[in-house]
């Protein structure tokens, strides 16, 4: 039988990973979350896509925090 653990470090470094890099995107400007708000073929102003922006970074930044803290 499998162990119920198996794996889920690795899934977290990953994750954490990959956070790190959509936070890198994210600060380099707005146009990622222009061409995401494109895709979906919603329009928004620049301050509302900046405000966005920092949400989405506050909110991965968070995230990463609570995964380290129960990283095993």
């Amino acid at each position: 039988m499998k162990n119920k653990m198996h794996g889920k470090r690795e899934r977290q470094e990953s994750a954490i990973q990959r956070l790190e890099q959509t936070i890198a995107a994210h600060e380099s400007g707005p146009i990622l979350v222009q061409e995401i708000l494109q895709a979906k073929g919603k329009q928004m102003m620049i301050p509302e896509i900046e405000k966005l922006r920092k949400k989405k970074i506050e909110r991965h930044k968070k995230t990463i925090e609570n995964t380290k803290i129960k990283l095993r």
